[in-house]
């Protein structure tokens, strides 16, 4: 009778041990997990630059602007919404100085909504518009002032 006890002690301090392994190792792994997704999108947008702007182009024949931003989550299996107004919409508004490598900017211009991929301080890139390409773009006081939000939808997966 002893030794089932002792025996039934061990199984359940096994087990408890393989639980916490498994659940700190999953905790663990998930920052890791977005800073590759997040590097992969920056790679993914930079190999794109070049590709002809094509109104309604969301493929490597020709993007707009959010068809280029639809496309790169979409090559991640993240779903977004296909229109720029819709993805300004998106509930994961950031503060710009929060914003990372990955995430959507959203611009209000005069001829409507603009979106992009955030790369860094000073960079993003875009399909800006017709008889141009997919091209980095600084941010210049012309971008910076017509910017309405930053949409972080990686850290929200």
């Amino acid at each position: 009778m002893r030794g089932r006890k002792l025996f039934t002690n061990i199984k359940i301090s096994i087990l408890s041990t393989i639980i916490l392994c498994t659940y700190f190792c999953t905790y663990r792994v998930e920052p890791e997990k977005i800073y590759g997704l997040r590097s992969k999108i920056v790679g993914l947008c930079k190999s794109l630059v070049g590709i002809p702007y094509r109104y309604g182009g969301d493929d490597i024949d020709g993007f707009d602007c959010s068809g280029f931003v639809y496309y790169v989550y979409d090559s991640f299996g993240v779903k977004i919404p296909r229109n720029a107004k819709k993805q300004g919409k998106i509930r994961y508004r950031v503060r710009f100085k929060h914003v990372r490598p990955g995430d959507i900017v959203v611009f209000k211009l005069k001829r409507g909504w603009h979106t992009g991929i955030y790369i860094n301080k000073r960079y993003f890139i875009h399909s800006p518009k017709k008889k141009e390409t997919v091209r980095t773009e600084q941010f210049s006081s012309y971008w910076n002032r017509h910017l309405k939000f930053v949409i972080n939808v990686i850290d929200n997966l």
